[in-house]
């Protein structure tokens, strides 16, 4: 017979409330989330069922996905308290119905924990803390905790936390936040000593991929980021290639952040760590180079990327991609400004829009090869893991006495047993994703050429709808009397009828 519950704890993660609206319901604007009204109507829900409690396991908000008035536009880290509070604000502003919500869940005396994750570490700054408080309507009598500082939380055995901890590209300096809340809760100007930087990851969505998706709105929702969406982007905009480059040098460095173990970053590894979840990630597995010049570094690491990823025939694939007529040199250059690249290039856009049959053909047709070159993607399957590094991360924290880890950060939901009674789960995300077309991969050549070409148009072309994925994915935890998980359950939100009527 089952224990009985003596409490809930729903655990929910990867929010990303950001960016604006489109200015019809056909756009996207600037956002990954696109259902709030759904995220609303599950708080609510969850509310009428005291004793509970709701976990933001991390990115509730985007401060990533905020454009500034001034170039650059996007900023990697908001240092500036009035600034950073400014952009909360527009974000509750815009998203007023889920804030309203959280403030309804603690009215019914329900408890409220948020935990920070990598594109909302703003909100460890003192002033921005209390700004998130005032924008749900936090209350002395109700139960609410802002877990910074880079901690995990406990619900009984369970251990819960964003797991960027363990994505080199994501590690965030906490020792740095510190200092810098620090003086800044004294109103005191920060030296540039204490200067804070960000993690590789939130430099390459702020310098690369928010630029990109100005033009392609599908870069931070196609998964997986580094098989799939580089050579998608160089079919698309072989101009790209230097500023890819770029930020495969970003990946040489994140490399350096390695961990001790596999849930415990080296010396330093939260202090300097230079590294999205839902960005680029270009793995570990780049080799180190030599002394070379900037652009040779950067050329070096995109060539082992591709070669990597395309079985060994980069070149191949990367001498399709320029247009018939071209000097290589033509494509190359030192100046990595985005306007730049897209005015020199001939992206698929342009290509199809000018009806140059022989160009687009020679491409599309190197992209098959290099997608078919790629194993079947298992990265969407709820009982694999298609990164070990978070695993194996949940299977050295279990040595804690937990027996449930819990994570967020990867978009991805899980549940997996790693040892007998002992589990690993990830709550996925409320945003959007998209999943290239399996056939691709796995079928004959013409029938994958069949579903690729419509796949790459709409990609170039902006007409996502059909391709996005949205799964509403929660972790439910059910703790006993003596504050211990007698199940743990990972859920998919579905809309009652009298929401949908």
């Amino acid at each position: 017979m089952d224990a009985v519950a003596a409490r809930t704890v729903y655990v929910i993660s990867d929010l990303h409330l950001g960016g604006i609206y489109g200015k019809t319901a056909q756009g996207r604007g600037f956002r990954i989330n696109t259902h709030v009204g759904e995220l609303v109507e599950f708080i609510d829900t969850i509310a009428s069922r005291p004793p509970c409690e709701l976990v933001i396991n991390g990115d509730v908000v985007d401060f990533l996905a905020e454009r500034e008035t001034a170039p650059p536009y996007w900023n990697p880290f908001t240092v500036d308290a009035d600034a950073a509070c400014a952009k909360l604000q527009a974000i509750a502003d815009r998203d007023r119905p889920f804030f309203l919500a959280l403030g309804r869940f603690l009215d019914q005396r329900n408890r409220l924990t948020i935990l920070t994750g990598n594109h909302d570490i703003e909100l460890v700054l003192p002033a921005v803390r209390r700004k998130l408080k005032a924008v749900i309507g936090v209350k002395p009598e109700h139960d609410y905790e802002f877990i910074s500082n880079g901690e995990a939380y406990q619900a009984g055995d369970a251990l819960i936390e964003h797991g960027n901890r363990y994505d080199p590209w994501n590690m965030v300096d906490y020792d740095g936040l510190r200092h810098i809340s620090s003086l800044l809760s004294r109103r005191q100007p920060i030296p540039e000593k204490y200067d804070f930087e960000p993690p590789a990851g939130s430099q390459m969505v702020s310098q690369v991929i928010n630029p990109i998706k100005e033009d392609y709105k599908f870069i931070d929702l196609l998964k997986p980021e580094t098989d799939v969406a580089v050579p998608l982007l160089l079919t698309l905009e072989p101009g790209y290639r230097q500023i890819l480059a770029t930020v495969a040098k970003l990946a040489l460095k994140a490399r350096e952040h390695r961990l001790e173990q596999p849930a415990l970053p080296s010396v330093g590894g939260d202090i300097h760590a230079e590294g999205d979840d839902s960005t680029m990630s270009f793995g570990s597995d780049i080799s180190t180079y030599g002394e070379t010049s900037a652009v040779d570094d950067e050329e070096a690491a995109l060539d082992q990327i591709l070669r990597d990823r395309l079985a060994g025939d980069s070149s191949a694939f990367e001498q399709a991609l320029r247009p018939a007529g071209s000097a290589p040199e033509a494509q190359i250059g030192s100046d990595i400004s985005t306007a730049s690249f897209v005015d020199r290039s001939m992206g698929l856009a342009k290509l199809l829009l000018s009806r140059d049959d022989q160009d687009v053909g020679r491409r599309l047709t190197a992209l098959l090869k290099a997608l078919q070159a790629l194993q079947p993607d298992r990265s969407f399957d709820l009982d694999y893991e298609a990164e070990p590094k978070y695993s194996d991360a949940a299977r050295d924290l279990l040595k804690g006495g937990f027996h449930f880890v819990l994570f967020g950060h990867t978009h991805m939901p899980k549940k997996i047993e790693l040892e007998p009674g002992c589990w690993y789960l990830n709550s996925g995300t409320w945003a959007d994703v998209m999943r290239l077309p399996p056939e691709i991969i796995t079928a004959g050549t013409a029938d994958a050429r069949a579903r690729l070409d419509p796949f790459v148009l709409d990609m170039a072309t902006g007409n996502l709808d059909k391709w996005i994925l949205f799964r509403p994915t929660y972790i439910q935890l059910d703790l006993d009397a003596n504050d211990r998980v007698v199940r743990a359950e990972l859920l998919t939100y579905e809309r009652t009828a009298a929401a949908v009527s």
